[in-house]
C-alpha cells in the first residue's frame, strides 16, 4: 500500500477524484481519505442509504473508494476489519488534507509520495505555507537533518498561466527543509474546470469530458507521478475513460 498525500488550502476534491478514477483505471484499488476540516465528499459523493446517518463510512464512487470521517489510518483499517475486508488490499490511498491535525495523523511527512496543491491566492499560499512548516518540523522532530520531498502542483487560470513566477514558492520555503520536484504539474482552474467538477457531482459519475486539455495533462502528470505509468499509456486510458463515458451517455 503506498500513501500519497495532497496538502494545501484550495479544494481538491474534484482533481483527486479524477486522479483516483485513472488509477483505478489501470486495474489498481484505491482509496479517497477526505481529511480536511470541511469534508466536502460528504455532501458531493452520492451514498448508500445505510450510510446517511453515520459519521465514518467508505463508499463506492465509480471504481474509487471514498472515505469520510476517519480520524487517522488505524481508524480506516478498524472500519473495514468490522466489515470483514482487508486494508492491505488498497494498492493506493490518497490523502486530502488541509489541516495540521490530519496531516500529523495521516503522518503527512512519511507519505510516499507529498504533493503540495496550490493556487496562487494569497490566503491559499499562506495557509499552505503553514502547512509545509508543520510538515517539516515533524519531520525534523523525528529526524533532525531530514528533509521532506514533495511535488507542486499549481492552479492557474489560462489569462495568468504565463504571468505567475512558480519559483516564488520556493523563494517562501528556502529556510525549510524541503526537496522540489524539478518539474511542477499545473491544473486549469478556469470555469470551465470549476463547471466539469461540478457537473460531475450531479451526474453522479467522474467524467473528464469537458475539462480543459491543460487539466486532463495535469491529472495524467500526477497519476504519472503516483504510479510510475509511461504518460502515453496514460493518455490512452484517459480517452478510454471518455470513450466509455460517451458510450453510456
Amino acid at each position: 500500500m503506498k500513501s500519497i498525500g495532497f496538502v494545501g488550502e484550495m479544494d481538491k476534491t474534484g482533481l483527486l477524484l479524477c486522479v483516483g478514477k485513472m488509477i483505478a483505471s489501470l486495474g489498481a484499488k484505491v482509496m479517497f481519505v477526505d481529511a480536511t476540516k470541511a469534508q466536502k465528499t460528504r455532501y458531493v459523493v452520492p451514498l448508500v442509504m445505510d450510510n446517511e446517518t453515520q459519521e465514518q463510512y467508505i463508499t463506492q464512487h465509480d471504481g474509487v473508494e471514498v472515505a469520510v470521517g476517519f480520524n487517522n489510518i488505524l481508524e480506516l483499517k478498524k472500519y473495514l476489519l468490522s466489515k470483514g475486508e482487508d486494508f492491505s488490499e488498497y494498492e493506493y490511498i490518497l490523502i486530502d488534507s488541509d489541516n495540521e491535525e490530519m496531516c500529523e495523523e495521516y503522518d503527512m511527512k512519511s507519505a510516499n509520495k507529498l504533493f503540495f496543491v496550490t493556487t496562487f491566492d494569497k490566503m491559499h499560499l499562506a495557509k499552505g505555507l503553514e502547512l509545509l512548516k508543520f510538515v517539516c518540523a515533524s519531520k525534523r522532530r523525528e529526524d533532525p537533518n531530514g528533509s521532506v520531498n514533495i511535488e507542486k502542483i499549481l492552479s492557474y487560470t489560462q489569462t495568468n498561466i504565463k504571468a505567475v513566477d512558480d519559483r516564488y514558492i520556493e523563494r517562501l520555503t528556502e529556510n525549510l527543509p524541503i526537496n522540489w520536484a524539478t518539474e511542477k504539474i499545473v491544473v486549469s482552474y478556469d470555469e470551465g474546470d470549476l463547471s466539469a467538477f461540478i457537473q460531475n457531482q450531479y451526474r453522479n459519475k467522474i467524467e473528464f469530458r469537458d475539462m480543459t486539455p491543460q487539466t486532463k495533462i495535469g491529472i495524467i502528470d500526477v497519476v504519472s507521478v503516483v504510479t510510475g505509468e509511461e504518460k502515453t499509456r496514460l493518455k490512452k486510458v484517459l480517452k478510454s475513460i471518455e470513450k466509455n463515458a460517451r458510450f453510456i451517455g
